[in-house]
């Protein structure tokens, strides 16, 4: 979910949608939905056979390369290997 769809659903402007967002979950809406994607990511890589590029598109990464730079960011590992582990 955007900002503006989340703003129309509660029917509050997104700015203020974004300051009580950080304040209640102590991180930003961008931030918070990359974490989504980097626990589904998770999740594929221990409980599938997918290549990293498809587990990059099903978790709405720009590229393979973006995928792999956030979950090291968010992790500390790189997928491949996260995937031995």
């Amino acid at each position: 979910m955007s900002l503006a769809e989340i703003s129309q659903i509660v029917q509050v402007h997104p700015v203020t949608v974004s300051k009580y967002f950080r304040k209640y979950f102590s991180n930003t809406l961008g931030e918070y939905r990359r974490k989504l994607k980097i626990e589904k990511s998770i999740n594929l890589i221990k409980n599938s056979n997918k290549s990293l590029s498809e587990i990059a598109y099903n978790c709405n990464f720009s590229d393979q390369s973006h995928f792999i730079r956030n979950f090291k960011t968010h992790t500390g590992f790189l997928p491949k290997d996260f995937r031995r582990f």
